[in-house]
């Protein structure tokens, strides 16, 4: 039996960043289709580690749903691709503009994309 997530227990260090993102659907729990397009709306990104990330969206998710996300490292002049899992979700912190926060675990990465994210993230790392 595996470990339950705990927000308070990181996996690795995460660091502050403002990227935007576009993502789409891949499964929900509650058995939505997946998403044949990318979403371009303003989806951000505000802060990355090498196991995750913290969006900010209009877009609603379930905990548990995966997404196949895109975003640039301008720094290095790429746009990185990878699935990632719902893990934590805040649907009531910016009610009035109709946006939602959640924590997600990154589940595959190729391995080019994952050595780009990890030099990205030394050199963020000072």
């Amino acid at each position: 039996m595996g470990t339950p997530f705990s927000p308070d227990k990181r996996v690795a260090p995460r660091y502050p960043v403002r990227i935007h993102v576009r993502f789409r659907l891949l499964k929900s729990p509650d058995g939505e289709p997946p998403e044949a397009d990318l979403h371009n709306g303003n989806n951000l990104m505000s802060n990355i580690s090498r196991s995750g990330f913290f969006l900010s969206t209009k877009n609603y998710l379930e905990i548990d749903s995966q997404i196949e996300v895109e975003f640039p490292l301008e720094e290095f002049k790429q746009v990185l691709r990878a699935e990632a899992e719902v893990v934590r979700a805040n649907h009531a912190n910016f009610p009035n503009q109709g946006r939602y926060e959640y924590g997600l675990r990154f589940l595959s990465m190729h391995p080019h994309f994952r050595e780009t994210l990890d030099t990205f993230l030394k050199v963020a790392g000072g």
